[in-house]
């Protein structure tokens, strides 16, 4: 028997019914898992952040309590303390050291100078000796007058001989400097010094201890004594504070040269 048009429009509209109950219920489970889904990413969120927060809190805590000695423990103010102690040593020991340094330079330096100047004095010496410097100071004035013309060359070399032994330090005739090179010689009434004819009026001066240079001319039976004796030859013998003798010229060497020892 055939169903009624309201039966099967009441069955119609139950089925729809169940079928909207069905998916209304279907998208409130939808949107209960999207909600539960979106609070667990909020709290994931909010725990990230929270522990983010409390380690920037933490590490902060610690930078401070690191620069507070107030808040350290005994422990790490010991240790704190031992560690700036070592760096105290350590940088006086290196003080120490630099000032030690310092003296020793300064000791090498003042040494050096020293000795610079040592070898400039007794360069400065060796040179008067051998004649390349001038030199002043106390000695004797010694005049020779020979009118006959009796003096000789030799006469001159024992005169010399005579000065140097009794001390002297520089020797001048007629003002030319008498040095390891210096020769005498003559003839005919003349006497040359390095090839230079002298006048007959000698003039000699020697620089050193005028007790011992006079002394070493006026002895009885000395050289003074001895020229005296020649004819027209007068000797006068006359101690100086202040003489001066001139510096002889450098030498030139034509066929030798100076060696250096090693």
């Amino acid at each position: 028997m055939q169903q009624s048009k309201p039966s099967r429009t009441r069955e119609k509209l139950t089925h729809l019914k169940d079928v909207s109950l069905r998916h209304i219920a279907a998208g409130e489970r939808v949107v209960e898992r999207g909600f539960q889904n979106a609070r667990l990413m909020a709290t994931l969120a909010a725990a990230l952040m929270l522990a983010g927060f409390m380690l920037v809190a933490q590490w902060r805590g610690n930078a401070v309590l690191a620069k507070s000695p107030e808040r350290q423990t005994d422990q790490n103010l010991a240790i704190i303390i031992q560690e700036l102690t070592s760096e105290n040593t350590a940088l006086r020991s290196e003080i120490m050291r630099l000032q030690t340094r310092i003296i020793e330079a300064e000791r090498e330096t003042s040494d050096r100078s020293q000795l610079l100047n040592e070898a400039a004095k007794e360069l400065q010496a060796l040179r008067a000796i051998a004649g390349f410097e001038l030199v002043k100071g106390p000695g004797i004035h010694v005049t020779l007058v020979d009118d006959e013309r009796v003096l000789l060359p030799q006469d001159f070399v024992a005169l010399v001989n005579e000065l140097r032994a009794g001390g002297a330090e520089a020797v001048s005739v007629n003002g030319m400097r008498v040095d390891a090179l210096t020769g005498f010689s003559g003839g005919d009434g003349t006497i040359r010094v390095d090839g230079t004819v002298l006048a007959r009026e000698f003039k000699v001066v020697a620089i050193g201890n005028p007790d011992n240079l006079e002394q070493s001319l006026t002895l009885p039976g000395g050289l003074k004594s001895t020229l005296s004796t020649f004819p027209g030859v007068t000797v006068v013998v006359e101690r100086r504070d202040e003489l001066t003798v001139a510096a002889a010229p450098e030498p030139v060497f034509e066929a030798g040269r100076p060696v250096e020892e090693n």
